[in-house]
């Protein structure tokens, strides 16, 4: 009988309509358009879809969907972490459960019943369990990578110089240190008692890492591989001289930043890391002289991010006035 309680209070009781799902957005209508109209051929309904956009007005390419789905459309100064934080002000007692995500998701048919089935699986204690992105790649570890200390073979872990290994197109469910931060499911309690700082930046690129990596320290993270969606990163996409250097750059500030705050992280190791990735950006210039300017990129965040690590300047002003 004890066996069996302890089993009991494993299982949770949640429904779909304890959902909400939040979506940031700027200047996407297209992609709106499409995450919308997979939301609306889902097997279940959720209780509340809100869309924060700023940018261009796309009033009326979100309230067309309202008729088959419950979405509501809401506007907001431009800021990714700003606009979350107001969709997560307009939460009520309704909502158990909140799924922040991108934009540029595309739901399968089951994404959401089978992340409910996940949910009533795991541990009352589970703070956010992150949706399995079919149509990137999967952790990709090498025994080269492995010897140099940037890799390890499990998926969804944080390195101690703050590299973090990948948590899409898993083959099974995994319990992780880190989760997504536009393709998580979250206990709406936990977003409300971790409120994410407000930085403002035009690419908040480690803003997942800096939310969820604190919060997987203390409650259980996971990966759901059935609950199945896919995104497309068109940032990523786009390669010229500004975006390159400005790639290189934003990632080193943030990332820097990330490992500044943490105490079992090791700001050495991550001047390390960043040195073997731009060995090799310089490698691949090679085959691709563009990729010059990355390396640029990342040396320009090395020489900015220097006086926040001596003490002499604020770390969060360094972010905002060159990211």
């Amino acid at each position: 009988m004890t066996e069996l309680l302890q089993k009991a209070e494993l299982i949770n009781s949640y429904i779909s309509t304890d959902i909400a799902i939040i979506i940031p957005t700027k200047d996407r209508p297209r992609e709106v358009r499409r995450l919308l109209k997979s939301a609306s051929e889902l097997d279940c309904k959720v209780g509340r879809i809100i869309i924060i956009a700023s940018g261009q007005d796309i009033h009326d390419v979100v309230m067309p969907f309202a008729d088959r789905i419950p979405v509501e459309y809401h506007y907001s100064e431009p800021g990714q972490i700003k606009q979350r934080n107001k969709g997560i002000s307009l939460l009520d007692d309704s909502t158990n459960l909140v799924a922040t995500l991108d934009d540029d998701v595309i739901f399968h048919k089951t994404s959401i019943s089978e992340m409910i089935r996940f949910w009533n699986s795991v541990e009352p204690k589970t703070a956010g369990v992150g949706f399995n992105i079919v149509n990137q790649v999967g952790h990709r570890h090498t025994w080269l990578r492995g010897i140099f200390g940037v890799s390890v073979p499990e998926p969804g872990r944080v390195l101690k110089h703050g590299s973090n290994t990948s948590i899409t197109n898993v083959q099974q469910n995994i319990r992780c240190e880190w989760l997504c931060g536009g393709a998580t499911m979250w206990r709406q309690n936990i977003l409300k008692a971790n409120p994410h700082e407000d930085i403002c930046s035009k690419w908040a690129v480690c803003e997942d890492l800096i939310f969820s990596y604190p919060i997987g320290k203390k409650y259980p993270l996971y990966i759901s591989k059935d609950a199945q969606i896919e995104i497309d990163n068109i940032f990523l996409s786009t390669e010229n001289i500004k975006t390159l250097i400005y790639r290189g750059k934003t990632q080193f500030i943030w990332g820097a930043y990330f490992v500044f705050n943490n105490s079992d992280m090791s700001i050495l190791g991550y001047i390390y890391f960043k040195f073997l990735q731009l060995i090799v950006t310089l490698i691949k210039c090679l085959t691709n002289k563009n990729k010059i300017f990355e390396g640029i990129g990342i040396i320009q965040g090395f020489v900015l991010v220097l006086p926040a690590l001596i003490g002499t300047k604020n770390f969060k002003n360094i972010m905002e006035n060159n990211t």
